[in-house]
């Protein structure tokens, strides 16, 4: 798997976070380096707060250098770990395995689900095939 290819599967996660580039570069390198802590590639060595702006440190376990990497701007609060989880089930090309479902709602609940006459007890699978996908898939409206 290869760098590019991770990108272009989490660009869409990217997108949906913020329309700006910058913002979208600084999500990937944040989520990226959170996710290498998950994996054991870096450690998490604290922060740093200036001027209001956050800035992580990670090290690397094999050359040991230092990395700054700002916090994302565009990342909503509470929504940290579900948009990590989110990030490393895109990464790894996980195709069975489901968005958070809060952040799924934060995504799509009231623009789509809410409208959408699949949204009910009987039709679970359907709506589950949206999740798989991370995205409306099946969306009918009522």
């Amino acid at each position: 798997m290869t760098t590019r290819e991770v990108v272009q599967r989490v660009l869409p996660l990217l997108e949906r976070l913020s329309p700006r580039t910058l913002d979208k570069a600084r999500l990937l390198q944040y989520l990226s380096a959170r996710a290498s802590v998950d994996w054991g590639m870096l450690t998490f060595e604290g922060e740093e707060v200036a001027d209001g702006d956050r800035t992580l440190l990670f090290r690397d376990r094999v050359s040991h250098e230092l990395r700054r990497v700002r916090y994302p701007d565009c990342l909503p609060a509470g929504l940290e770990a579900d948009v990590l989880a989110e990030y490393k089930r895109l990464a790894m090309g996980r195709p069975l395995t489901t968005m958070p479902p809060r952040l799924f709602d934060f995504f799509f609940r009231a623009g789509y689900c809410d409208g959408c006459r699949y949204d009910a007890a009987g039709s679970r699978q359907i709506c589950r095939e949206c999740h798989f996908a991370g995205r409306p898939l099946n969306f009918a409206p009522r």
